[in-house]
């Protein structure tokens, strides 16, 4: 299974780093595909805060390749999201995937944000700066810098965890000032970033900016300095993932980091599934097991549809 998912990207592929973190998580459904007994197609689907449905690992077999198999994978994910009460689907987009845009838009998905990832390895010098971990007294002042903010409606109100884009609502807003991660300056607050302290995946050592905001150059300056000086505490990579923007953008990148990617933001608000597809393969959702099925087993029926032959165009 993972044999056609190591050259994904010009960097290779995440996929056997998450899989068995799929398997094992019950928030979620890992879709495989077969065809004449050969494993041809992935896809995992979980409910994320706000009832949100996230949609990622997509990845089909070569030689099964334009025949609409990520399409039936769609709409298997969408079932599933469907019936787990899910009102919206997310996924992202490399800026250079053009087929899966395209994908996405044909199934009613609509780009709502543009991202960029920058990352470094490098030291900097210790830095001066007014930036601070918010505290429960800054919650609302935070709140309501961010409802006034151009930058997070752009960023379609969302701020990254392990590679999903989950709702920064008030609620969460409030969860993650307790957790301590939180950065804020200025009095009233002119600037805001999310920090990810503990990594993703196998990389605890990864300190992520996964939300970054500021009403102007020295907010933003500020709030750069202290995740600088934080990453020299131990972390190996710094990663900054912010709104693709040009009152961030450059800012971020005088501060030596390098571009990495542009990621979209896709979204779907009324997540109504269609009529299944005429059958053509066979795809079924599996959480312990990653051994392909031959027909549906027993309680659950709905998640198993059997096929007699994947169509090539």
């Amino acid at each position: 299974m993972l044999s056609f998912c190591k050259d994904t990207f010009s960097w290779g592929d995440y996929i056997d780093r998450v899989w068995d973190r799929w398997l094992a998580d019950t928030k979620g459904r890992l879709l495989v595909g077969e065809s004449a007994g050969k494993k041809m197609a992935l896809a995992r689907v979980s409910m994320c805060p706000g009832n949100i449905a996230w949609l990622e690992g997509v990845r089909v077999h070569p030689d099964f390749r334009r025949a609409k198999v990520a399409t039936a994978l769609l709409e298997r994910m969408a079932g599933w999201a469907a019936r787990h009460g899910a009102k919206e689907a997310s996924a992202i987009v490399s800026q250079e995937n053009v087929p899966s845009q395209r994908m996405l838009e044909k199934n009613g998905f609509s780009m709502v944000s543009a991202w960029i990832y920058y990352g470094t390895e490098k030291k900097m010098n210790k830095r001066a700066t007014s930036a601070r971990l918010a505290t429960k007294q800054d919650i609302e002042k935070a709140w309501q810098f961010l409802q006034g903010s151009h930058i997070y409606q752009r960023s379609a109100g969302r701020y990254v965890s392990s590679w999903k884009w989950y709702p920064l609502d008030r609620k969460a807003l409030r969860q993650l000032v307790l957790a301590k991660r939180v950065v804020v300056t200025g009095r009233p607050v002119s600037g805001l970033a999310v920090l990810n302290k503990t990594g993703y995946w196998d990389r605890p050592d990864i300190l992520q900016v996964s939300y970054l905001d500021a009403s102007g150059a020295k907010p933003l300056q500020d709030i750069i300095a202290f995740a600088s000086n934080l990453h020299s505490q131990g972390y190996s990579t710094l990663h900054v993932l912010c709104h693709n923007s040009p009152e961030m953008t450059p800012m971020v990148e005088k501060s030596g980091m390098d571009e990495s990617e542009v990621f979209l933001l896709y979204s779907k608000k009324v997540f109504t599934p269609r009529k299944a597809l005429r059958p053509v393969g066979q795809i079924r959702q599996d959480r312990q097991d990653p051994r392909p099925l031959r027909g549906s087993r027993q309680g659950q029926k709905d998640d198993t549809f059997d096929t007699r032959a994947w169509r090539l165009d």
